[in-house]
């Protein structure tokens, strides 16, 4: 793993060193997540391993270097991920800040007994999540989540779902400190990323694994706008697992 993290390590750097353009009123985002041979990134209400441990690897370096992790509350019930890097090799991962965990959860469908609250009350270096909502919520379950130690935040601005809007989301996080935002999914919250204008660089790893018809795609067809305009700047061969480092535009 000591030799992942290394190719890791010059992977990110080597790419990340090709300077973007600051944007404004928001965080820089990466949006990242992995991917079967035929696009597919989960089981409907069930989890999916698809990355082998040297992307994994990467993915955890990837974490390190992001203010803040962003998921949405589906990926939260199915998976109740750490949202941490722990893989890090010792002693770094003692060293490095741990990013800011980061859920969009429009009616606080959140569960206290999510790992992202227990984690932190084992691990002093791990951090509380913010939980974000729109302003139709449970207040008992908003007392429930801060006397955990959650931070909620109401975004008032929503879209026709009733969705909290990204822009004022992004807007919101920036004033709080996020600079640099790494967004991992799931499915719906990849798609909002892609049609909104608002990530400027994507990671994807495909596994050489097929999940079939069952399982959920990455970018619903529908939802591709072909004025999203990707540039592949890098492919590399981590274990078995392909990763694309690209910049994002709009055309």
């Amino acid at each position: 793993m000591t030799d992942s993290f290394a190719l890791a390590k010059d992977f990110l750097q080597r790419n990340l060193a090709k300077s973007l353009p600051a944007p404004d009123n928001r965080p820089t985002v990466t949006l990242t997540f992995a991917q079967s041979l035929d696009g597919k990134i989960s089981r409907p209400g069930r989890q999916l391993l698809l990355s082998g441990k040297e992307s994994m690897a990467m993915t955890h370096r990837l974490r390190a270097i992001h203010d803040g992790i962003l998921v949405g509350i589906g990926t939260v019930l199915c998976d109740n991920p750490r949202l941490n890097a722990r893989l890090l090799p010792a002693p770094e991962c003692h060293l490095v800040e741990q990013p800011q965990p980061i859920v969009l959860d429009t009616h606080l469908r959140f569960p206290p007994t999510a790992n992202l609250l227990a984690g932190p009350k084992e691990n002093h270096r791990l951090k509380l999540p913010w939980i974000v909502c729109g302003p139709v919520y449970d207040a008992g379950m908003r007392a429930r989540l801060e006397a955990a130690g959650a931070r909620v935040i109401v975004i008032d601005k929503v879209d026709g779902a009733g969705r909290p809007m990204l822009a004022a989301v992004l807007k919101e996080i920036s004033n709080l400190g996020i600079s640099s935002l790494m967004v991992e999914g799931g499915a719906q919250i990849i798609q909002l990323f892609m049609t909104s204008r608002l990530t400027d660089r994507l990671i994807t790893t495909t596994a050489p694994v097929l999940v079939g018809s069952g399982g959920v795609p990455a970018v619903a067809a529908e939802t591709i706008d072909s004025s999203f305009a990707i540039e592949p700047l890098e492919y590399a061969a981590f274990g078995r697992d392909i990763v694309m480092f690209a910049t994002t535009a709009a055309q």
